[in-house]
């Protein structure tokens, strides 16, 4: 059900800095039509609340804090316990890799911290009126990939052993596939240096590398393997 512009659009936050969730709420709050319901610092207050607090659109931080369920499994756990709630990632991990699994995953649109908050307004709004929401360059990026399908769901098979044809290529050495495999989870390099307990600039060299010896060089270009081999 479509939301309507009669009763006001109940929205909730999910973001472990204080600051941003302070700054969310007063921005928001200035709207007429939108009423802030919760504001969550950690995911097991979000499981928690959302019990007891029915909200419209849930504005959701990719990234939290190492210990704490986010990204894909905390996607999947949402739309199995509350499918109702429409999914809006507001995040500083703005890659195509992470943008797309995302929407494959059930969330309603994607919009990055670098953008202006007014441009959060009209996100927030095209969420509660069940469209997608993308910003118009990240749209025409992610139009070029075969095989996504707005609203498609992923398995979490295919998310856990994302392209294992491309990454069993015998021309990768074994970090450079456990390298292209957490990117194809949606993971950055920086999240990926601490999963294995490397540098980032060692992580990024074996990425680069693992991108010359496919003949690539963006994330865009490996989704686009990735599908081609899967069709």
């Amino acid at each position: 059900m479509k939301w309507s512009n009669l009763a006001r659009l109940r929205v909730a936050l999910l973001d472990d800095h204080a600051i941003i969730r302070s700054g969310f709420s007063s921005r928001l709050s200035a709207e007429r039509d939108i009423e802030v319901v919760a504001l969550y610092g950690n995911s097991r207050e979000l499981l928690t609340g959302l019990r007891n607090q029915s909200v419209d659109v849930l504005v959701l931080d990719y990234t939290l804090q190492q210990d704490e369920l986010d990204g894909l499994n905390l996607i999947r756990l949402l739309r199995i316990r509350f499918p109702d709630v429409r999914i809006l990632i507001y995040s500083a991990t703005e890659s195509a890799a992470t943008i797309s699994l995302s929407l494959r995953a059930g969330v309603r649109g994607f919009i990055g911290k670098s953008q202006e908050l007014d441009e959060l307004m009209i996100a927030v709004r095209t969420v509660a009126n069940e469209r997608i929401y993308l910003d118009k360059m990240v749209a025409l990026e992610l139009g070029h990939v075969p095989g996504f399908h707005e609203g498609e769901e992923v398995g979490a098979d295919e998310a856990d052993g994302s392209g294992s044809v491309l990454v069993s290529n015998p021309l990768l050495s074994p970090r450079e596939q456990e390298v292209l495999r957490c990117c194809l989870q949606g993971m950055s390099v920086s999240q990926i240096a601490i999963k294995f307990t490397r540098s980032r600039k060692t992580i990024s060299g074996q990425k680069q590398s693992a991108f010359r010896k496919l003949g690539i060089s963006s994330d865009i270009e490996l989704f686009k393997i990735r599908s081609e081999l899967e069709d």
